[in-house]
């Protein structure tokens, strides 16, 4: 749910990156450590393969600004997240 309230965000990063590289499309498997507060502590590149390092550096740095919201009596916890970036039309 809180990936669907982003979404938009990480598109707008990708239409812009497809502006320059029409044939950009790709999957980006990220791994995420969420804590107990929310937010994230860290977010990496698990696979990808999308041709643009730039792209795959910009929307790791947006992640890493997500809010999943505070959960009571949750531990920190680390999840993968797939991401598919097709172009729309």
């Amino acid at each position: 749910i809180v990936f669907d309230r982003y979404k938009a965000a990480l598109y707008r990063i990708y239409n812009r990156e497809l502006r320059k590289n029409p044939a950009l499309r790709g999957k980006i498997l990220m791994k995420i450590t969420i804590e107990p507060d929310g937010s994230v502590s860290e977010c990496k590149m698990e696979s990808t393969d999308l041709a643009s390092k730039a792209l795959v550096a910009k929307i790791i740095e947006r992640v890493k600004r997500f809010n999943f919201g505070p959960k009571e009596g949750v531990p920190k916890i680390t999840i993968l997240y797939p991401i598919d970036f097709l172009p729309s039309g």
